[in-house]
């Protein structure tokens, strides 16, 4: 054994190029394989925290409300709470509570729940205006905050005190009450209300200027003499927090501006927090509705936790009880849009973690193949001492120890380096289970040195001679190809599923198989064109074309190997290269169908004048404008009515992406008769039941004829209205109604930057709410999910590219020594340096060549495969499946690419081979 490892060290240290390629590749490959999942586990735990910040807090916060209750917990013990005593005392009971409910949940749905809020209020009632008041009625809710202070900050006067609650009726029986007069009851009530002194309120700053209440002045209350003392007012700390989209009302008032009622205004008017809940006696209102709410952290979920998270929601999300207070238990049922959420995110990241397997088998594949060359390639070098140990006796199974130990020597200590430098440089998590793959790239090369290691073939032999067809070949490839079939039928009937829970296998195995199935192709096709291109090369002059097409078909360069990591490499990259081109296109098409021109502007009422004016703005090339006449009813079915002018709509969407054209039928004037030609979304038609010629009956004014003249997708950029659409001019002449419209679409004109143009429209219309598709699709494409799914693209093509290139290089060199001998025996025979390159070249050039062609067939097939059994929109934020995209400047380039690093691989080759000293060959060859 002492002299079996001797021997190891010294071929060890023989060819020394060999082995430090082999390390310098389980170095490279066991980072990539190591850092993998770690890129993947944060780019999933940026989307996370990406779709949950995107929520709105009304959506995402967990939220309950309790109509017609004061929640009357029983106080906590004295400093349980952050609250005053007396606050404590009142409310510290709903704090304490709430707070031991989210201590009892799991994770991780305790540390995504915040720190409780909650807030107790009246419904709305009046308050008596000033003289010749701004806005006419002028409305207040109270409300009880204990954590307000936490928020705003004081501007003027100070804190409301305690109300003081009077009974008028105190000391009376219920026979004295009840023979009490009016004027005695008035009274008494009257002394009641003086005897407790006003109601202390602190309001915002903008409502009480909207209210124009000047703080320490009073007001009534309408139906009841209870004085409102304004006892100061304060201004959030961060009108952006979320807080305050729970306190409507509460930082700016609420107004409304009705053409028929006037302007009224809403503001809620904070009352001391330790109020207990007594309003006075004939207040104007009498019930209290409770509002408890815990605001989820947005930062806290990890992608991983996601299905746990949306199951601990769902269970916390039913009835359940707070607490136990006076009048019984205090039941609660929360609710929370985050669950929706939660499903999109777990949707996302089922898509991306199956397509992003799809992306990582090739490489894989790749580099399976390589790992074989270069065992190949290290025992082609080691093969003269190996004959001599067989000869002096050794087994093959020491031969094969031999090899394998020197691979686990070379291997263990690349991988477990390359694994430290993927976790130091790079920030994530690594799972136990994520090294595993880690550990076998560690004892890949052990395992194919001995594989590839056998007695029997450490002597020189002609590969095309003493060859028959091997029945077992036969057998493995047409298992190969029936199992792919299968695979692929039972795949493409299954239809498009939605991404859900772990990663698609079925979908992951298939372009496996394909590429395998495409290997076996191009082994068995390519020999036959290039055989029968020999057999017309053999009949004309010259000795380079005819011996290159012979040797390519008799003893191909490499044989399956280099074919497997050209298919592979090459689909891989082309797969990257349609892919995201495909996802691109998707997002495109999505943000085109929202917007429906290059700008669109909602909000205000566009009068004509006013469309004039935008119209008029340098770089607005055309504009139109899309009515909403409102939901009414279609032969009997609620539908949204918009009008429009056909040819401006046209117009400005005639440059649109992926979008439904408007039908020409619909043009400006009247229909036939008194029918008014009408374009029905496919929706509606399906409604409906209505198609192109069929009549239709609107209940607008007298009643409204329409004559469908086409049926469209919905129309891009009309939002929530498009059910039924309508000339704008044949509308108002047929029903005398003119409907203004609050939609505009914008055409920029060429050469114009959107942006520029937006920002010159907003000196003309400031208020409108501004979208263009470039920018909601430059903000999609901006998410961590689809910059990590574009990187990874990008990687996985660049990668696919080094493989390829190290494959044909180590093809080449396993290659070399025979083709030197063949070489040196050419020359001697009047070959010169320009034939033998020609030569060279024909090993490799006709395999290389089909196996580019069929690889980029593939990666095209692949991406179709893919979007016929997976739904895509969630990388795409549409609703319908995108179209296969090729970007034939990006694919032909990584075809330019691949077949450049292979000609240069070959090109280095043939001039390496044309040097070789030809007598040092020749004398090679007799010694073997």
């Amino acid at each position: 054994m002492t002299g079996l490892l001797r021997l190891t060290a010294r071929q060890a240290t023989a060819h020394k190029a060999v082995p430090v390629a082999l390390v310098l590749l389980v170095l490279l490959v066991s980072g990539v394989v190591t850092a993998w999942p770690r890129l993947l586990a944060g780019v999933d735990d940026r989307q996370t925290t990406h779709e949950i910040a995107g929520a709105s807090p009304l959506a995402r916060d967990v939220v309950a409300v309790l109509p017609d209750t004061w929640p009357d917990l029983p106080a906590p013990a004295p400093g349980t709470t952050p609250f005053a005593p007396e606050v404590e005392e009142s409310l510290g009971g709903t704090l304490v509570a709430l707070e031991e409910l989210r201590a009892a949940q799991p994770e991780p749905l305790r540390s995504m729940l915040g720190d409780p809020l909650f807030w107790v209020a009246t419904p709305p009632f009046d308050v008596q205006a000033p003289p010749d008041p701004v806005i006419g009625t002028q409305r207040l809710s109270l409300k009880v905050d204990p954590q307000l202070g936490e928020h705003v900050e004081l501007t003027a006067g100070r804190w409301p005190e305690p109300p003081t609650h009077v009974d008028p009726y105190a000391g009376l029986s219920d026979a004295e009450r009840i023979s009490l007069t009016l004027d005695e009851e008035t009274a008494l009530v009257r002394q009641a209300i003086a005897a407790g002194g006003p109601l202390e309120v602190v309001l915002a700053a903008p409502a009480a200027e909207a209210l124009e209440w000047e703080v320490g002045t009073e007001r009534r209350v309408v139906g009841n003499t209870v004085p409102v003392l304004l006892t100061g007012t304060f201004t959030a700390l961060d009108a952006d927090d979320g807080f305050w989209v729970h306190n409507p009302q509460s930082a700016e008032p609420y107004l409304v501006d009705d053409l028929n009622l006037g302007t009224s205004a809403l503001a809620a008017a904070y009352v001391s927090p330790a109020w207990d809940g007594r309003l006075p006696t004939q207040f104007p209102v009498s019930s209290v509705r409770t509002q408890l709410w815990y605001p989820v952290e947005v930062g806290a979920l990890a992608a991983q936790d996601v299905d746990d998270a949306a199951a601990q929601l769902t269970r916390f999300t039913a009835p359940q009880t707070l607490g136990t207070g006076e009048t019984g238990p205090l039941p609660v049922r929360f609710a929370s849009d985050l669950g929706g959420v939660l499903d999109r995110v777990a949707q996302q990241q089922a898509v991306t973690s199956t397509v992003l397997a799809i992306i990582a088998a090739g490489p894989l594949g790749v580099t399976l193949a390589v790992f074989l060359l270069a065992a190949r390639l290290l025992v082609a070098r080691r093969r003269p001492g190996l004959a001599l140990m067989a000869a002096r006796g050794g087994s093959g199974r020491q031969l094969r120890s031999m090899l394998a130990l020197e691979g686990l020597v070379l291997s263990l200590p690349a991988a477990a380096a390359g694994a430290v430098l993927a976790v130091l440089l790079l920030p994530g998590r690594t799972r136990p289970a994520d090294l595993l793959l880690t550990g076998l790239v560690a004892l890949v090369p052990a395992v194919m040195l001995a594989a590839t290691t056998s007695p029997r073939g450490l002597r020189e032999s002609r590969a095309d001679l003493g060859r028959r067809p091997g029945r077992r070949r036969w057998v493995v490839e047409a298992l190969v190809l029936g199992v792919t079939l299968a695979a692929l039928v039972l795949l493409l009937q299954r239809g498009v599923e939605p991404g859900a829970g772990e990663t698609d296998l079925l979908l992951t195995t298939v372009p496996l198989l394909l590429a395998v199935a495409t290997c076996v192709l191009v082994l068995r096709a390519y020999p036959l064109p290039v055989r029968a291109l020999a057999g017309v090369l053999r009949r004309r002059r010259g000795v380079t074309a005819f011996l290159g097409s012979a040797r390519a078909v008799r003893d191909p360069a490499g044989g399956l190997v280099p074919a497997v990591a050209l298919v592979i490499g090459v689909s891989v990259a082309m797969f990257s290269v349609v892919l995201s081109s495909t996802i691109e296109a998707g997002v495109q098409t999505t943000a085109w169908r929202a917007v429906g021109a290059d700008l669109r502007l909602t909000g205000p009422i566009f009068d004509e004048e006013h469309v004039a004016e935008i119209a008029a703005v340098p770089g607005v090339a055309a504009v139109a404008s899309i009515g909403d006449a409102g939901t009414v009813s279609v032969s009997g079915e609620r539908l949204d009515l918009a009008v429009l002018d056909p040819d401006d709509v046209r117009a400005v969407q005639a440059d649109g992406v992926g979008i439904a054209t408007l039908p020409t039928a619909l043009t400006a004037g009247p229909g036939s008769g008194d029918a008014v030609p009408a374009v029905l979304s496919a929706g509606a038609a399906d409604t409906l039941g209505a198609g192109v010629g069929d009549r239709l009956e609107v209940a607008v004014g007298d009643g409204l004829a329409l004559d469908v003249v086409g049926v469209m997708d919905a129309l891009a950029g009309a939002g929530t209205t498009g059910d039924v659409l309508l000339d704008a001019a044949a509308f108002t002449e047929a029903t005398g109604r003119s409907v203004l419209p609050r939609t505009l679409l914008l055409d920029v004109a060429d050469g114009q930057d959107p942006t520029t143009v937006l920002d010159r429209v907003r000196e003309v219309e400031p208020v409108a709410r501004a979208q263009n598709p470039a920018g909601d699709a430059g903000n999609f494409l901006a998410s961590p999910m689809a910059g990590g799914m574009n990187a990874a693209l990008a990687v996985a093509v660049v990668l696919s590219l080094v493989l390829v290139l190290v494959a044909v290089v180590m093809t080449q060199l396993m290659g070399a020594p025979a083709r030197g001998r063949l070489l040196a025996v050419l020359r001697t025979l009047g070959l010169d340096r320009r034939q033998a390159r020609g030569i060279v070249a024909w090993e490799l050039a006709p395999l290389a060549v089909v196996s580019v062609v069929a690889g980029g067939v593939l990666g095209v097939l692949v991406p179709w495969v893919v979007l016929g059994a997976m739904d895509l929109t969630a990388l795409t934020g549409g609703a319908e499946q995108p179209a296969l995209v090729v970007d034939h400047v990006s694919a032909g380039a990584v075809l330019g690419g691949v077949l450049v690093v292979t000609a240069a691989a070959v090109l280095v080759s043939t001039m390496m081979s044309s040097r070789a000293d030809v007598a040092t060959e020749l004398r090679m060859g007799e010694e073997t």
